[in-house]
């Protein structure tokens, strides 16, 4: 715990000190206060010593020398020009603490700290609502963050409130992008897939697919999830072939990434480790689905294990890359024969890997930073790219790296400029068309412009 962490005390209020109407509220709840937070800085006000302690080491801790000042009483100016500077000075603070929040709030997401997120968002919303006003768009990504951290402490009405209030804002400014509104449908997705309203799961994630399609396409990383989540709800319904095939989606947007990233490095600095880290979980998760299905020696539980260490490497993480490309190495070299194309390179970039880890070498990963890419297909269709039935198919990887890689160069440049991928499960059908039997999208799922529209959830 830092030296600021440790520099507040929780003391006890006594109500009845102050005169009617004013009590203090708690700032996380706006129940009536209990408690205060005192810090050099700022004097904070909460219902319960639990909201208290919650409330500082969430985000308090980090925004008090600031907020302070922006809660203290304005100075007396003599000018127009002074007052509008101070304004002006307030606002950009303002604008750099909601930065600040989310960014707090999307990391304790990220960590599984839900508690810890709520802080940080509730006060980003508050600064939101002090520039825009209630009801702007600028306040569905705290509604979102505070959605998501009550669905991960199971407080789905909470859940299911907040993301109401999202949609509703989304619904008075018809400019909304179609990221943020991709963002909303995931969120109700993921919010019904938990309440095993599976069928309005799936209508809500094929909106997310729809919107995110147009606003990045429909095989871009950011595309990705709202696949994973729907393959999730076909493996609960038994629909495994479904199930399967979206997963193989899944984990060809994430090796095609991993191949075209190098090709433009500017697209690195846009890709948050949030990103990332949610593209390794779904991952993982797929791999134990192959794993448990498929067996471990399969080759598309290889290919998988070969594309979670490529990510890993990309974050940097030299170790646990070197524990799948090996382990992927292995499968290929038993499924595909040492002298196969396809063994050579993941051999080879196992064996570097291995001896950047026994060096000590710099470097390591596919630099600081990441980066994302799309396919340049057309949208449409959900559909995953493999070799005819039947048929074991060389996996590799397109040519390609991010700049400023040091150590693995010469590493990335082994692979292959056009390599085709592993076929997977085989015979596996692709994801079934509105008119076919068996799940998947229906005639209901179809998506037109006019049915993007969000709507307030009961």
């Amino acid at each position: 715990m830092s030296n600021q962490e440790m520099e507040y005390r929780i003391e006890s209020l006594n109500t009845l000190s102050f005169s009617k109407g004013d009590a203090p509220k708690c700032e996380l709840t706006g129940f009536p206060a209990t408690c205060k937070v005192v810090s050099p800085d700022i004097v904070l006000f909460y219902a319960t010593r639990e909201h208290a302690e919650q409330a500082w080491h969430g985000i308090m801790h980090k925004i008090a020398p600031i907020l302070g000042p922006l809660r203290s009483g304005a100075m007396v100016v003599g000018s127009q020009e002074d007052r509008a500077k101070r304004e002006y000075t307030v606002n950009m603070s303002k604008r750099a603490l909601i930065d600040l929040c989310q960014q707090e709030a999307s990391k304790m997401l990220i960590n599984g700290q839900y508690s810890l997120a709520m802080p940080g968002a509730i006060q980003a919303l508050a600064f939101l609502k002090d520039i825009f006003g209630d009801g702007s768009v600028e306040s569905v990504p705290p509604y979102l963050l505070l959605a998501e951290a009550n669905l991960g402490l199971e407080k789905f009405q909470q859940c299911e409130e907040f993301l109401s209030l999202a949609n509703w804002s989304v619904l008075k400014n018809p400019s909304c992008s179609n990221a943020l509104k991709s963002q909303l449908h995931r969120n109700f997705g993921k919010l019904y897939t938990a309440q095993d309203k599976l069928e309005e799961a799936l209508k809500e994630l094929a909106k997310d697919i729809y919107h995110s399609s147009l606003e990045v396409g429909p095989e871009h990383v950011d595309t990705s999830g709202g696949y994973f989540h729907m393959a999730n709800i076909f493996y609960i319904q038994n629909k495994v072939d479904n199930a399967l095939a979206f997963y193989d989606k899944v984990v060809d947007i994430w090796y095609k990434f991993l191949g075209l990233v190098r090709n433009n490095a500017e697209l690195a600095e846009t890709f948050s480790e949030s990103q990332l880290r949610e593209g390794i979980e779904m991952l993982e998760k797929i791999m134990q689905t192959r794993v448990k299905l498929l067996g471990d020696a399969h080759i598309a539980t290889g290919e998988v294990k070969y594309t979670v260490g490529l990510l890993y490497l990309f974050l940097g993480d030299k170790d646990k890359a070197n524990e799948y490309v090996q382990t992927a190495a292995a499968i290929y070299k038993d499924k595909l024969g040492e002298n196969h194309s396809s063994t050579q390179d993941v051999m080879s970039i196992a064996e570097t890997v291995k001896n950047e880890i026994a060096t000590g070498r710099s470097g390591g990963g596919f630099g600081g930073s990441a980066g994302m890419a799309t396919t340049g297909a057309s949208a449409g269709g959900v559909t995953a790219a493999r070799g005819s039935a039947g048929g074991t198919v060389p996996i590799g990887i397109h040519s390609g790296g991010v700049e400023g890689m040091k150590g693995f160069d010469q590493l990335m440049n082994q692979f292959p400029e056009d390599m085709p991928r592993a076929a997977t499960q085989s015979p596996i059908p692709l994801p079934p068309s509105s008119r076919q039997s068996g799940g998947g999208f229906d005639d209901s799922m179809r998506m037109t412009p006019s049915d993007s529209r969000g709507r307030v959830a009961g």
